[in-house]
């Protein structure tokens, strides 16, 4: 079984190490990263780590098999590359639009989602935590 997982993956936190195992237990894993511009436009802001960067780092954790950047101007497309069995959802990624995108296409994809979220860890707190880490080591300095 194909799963593809996607997402930002800008700091690495145990929320990410929970989505991926979960992933690895339905199949082979390909993680879809988020592209820097596209999170610009969407969240607001910036990364920490760049989208090479990002895709380095997921690459290099033993769950996921294969990881590659999206599709700077349609999200779909990377499903339409991969064909996976399986797309595994986090607890708050939305999925209206995919579910109608695959009704349409006729696709026999399953998406799936995780039932929880690892409490205490998200991408916006982990990076409150680097930046207080960045402002005490400059302190020191």
């Amino acid at each position: 079984m194909k799963v593809l997982v996607a997402g930002t993956f800008d700091i690495i936190h145990p929320g990410h190490i929970y989505l991926l195992t979960e992933a690895e237990r339905l199949g082979d894993v390909t993680v879809v990263i988020a592209r820097d511009e596209n999170v610009k436009r969407i969240k607001g802001h910036a990364t920490v780590f760049t989208e090479d960067e990002r895709k380095l780092i997921v690459g290099s954790l033993r769950m996921v098999k294969d990881v590659v950047l999206g599709d700077p101007e349609d999200f779909f497309a990377s499903v339409q590359l991969i064909r996976p069995d399986i797309i595994l959802l986090g607890p708050d990624q939305g999925d209206e639009w995919l579910r109608e995108r695959l009704a349409r296409e006729h696709s026999d994809i399953r998406i799936e989602r995780l039932p929880k979220r690892v409490e205490k860890y998200s991408s916006t707190k982990a990076k409150a935590l680097f930046k207080r880490i960045t402002e005490t080591k400059e302190c020191r300095e």
